[in-house]
């Protein structure tokens, strides 16, 4: 069933399929199983049958291993979808060598969404620009006309609190670290900020003005645990 719904439910253009020489050359036989309708397209003349199902068909016969249980497209084969999951879903290197020889040639990206501003939008060199239609090149003009217009006050307070947004990100991430390295410290048994030789003094050199915080309250976390010790004894 896997195969049939292969050859008839492929939807996208570009993607190999028999769609169309199933309905053209093999609906009216007596043997409309999924098998039966394989053989009918591999026996149909190299002339009749068409260039997308052929590619197909050897697509189906090199990618077994791929398409067979445990293979890495057999979910999206019995689903009906083996088509795109080789092509479009997963890496060439997850593919045998004969899968990978059976699919087709990817075309070369051209444009400027697909080519050029695919990684995110850029100005052009002027080669570059020479090779835009006349719409990519309209399109990219508006875009570097609004590219240099100067700035509006909003568009500089918005930039401003985006900026400061960043900012007070990486400080809390670097608070965060500093208190989780003062707690594994306390954890194992360690005065935080002690002065132990050099690396006591490295400590205090690299904490800087932060060690006051952190350290009192990783000194206050210890001598809590000291007292609990101490009430346990007696």
């Amino acid at each position: 069933m896997a195969l049939l719904a292969l050859a008839l439910g492929v939807g996208a253009e570009s993607l190999p399929s028999c769609e169309d020489d199933t309905s053209k050359f093999c609906l009216d036989g007596e043997d409309l199983s999924s098998e039966g309708i394989a053989n009918c397209l591999k026996a149909l003349d190299s002339s009749l049958r068409s260039a997308g199902c052929s590619t197909y068909l050897a697509m189906m016969d090199s990618c077994e291993t791929e398409l067979a249980y445990g293979g890495v497209c057999n979910d999206a084969h019995m689903n009906g979808e083996a088509v795109p999951c080789l092509i479009q879903r997963v890496s060439p290197d997850q593919l045998s060598a004969s899968c990978q020889a059976a699919l087709p040639e990817k075309e070369e990206a051209k444009g400027l969404h697909k080519k050029f501003w695919a990684d995110g939008k850029r100005m052009l060199e002027a080669s570059e620009l020479a090779e835009l239609n006349a719409d990519d090149k309209d399109t990219y003009q508006r875009w570097l006309k609004k590219k240099n217009k100067p700035k509006s006050g909003k568009d500089k307070e918005r930039e401003y609190a985006v900026k400061t947004q960043k900012m007070e990100k990486a400080k809390k991430a670097i608070s965060d670290a500093a208190e989780a390295a003062a707690l594994k410290a306390i954890a194992s048994g360690q005065k935080v900020g002690a002065d132990d030789g050099g690396a006591g003094r490295g400590a205090r050199g690299g904490a800087g003005g932060s060690r006051g915080g952190h350290d009192g309250h990783a000194q206050a976390l210890l001598h809590q645990g000291d007292r609990r010790d101490g009430q346990g004894c007696h």
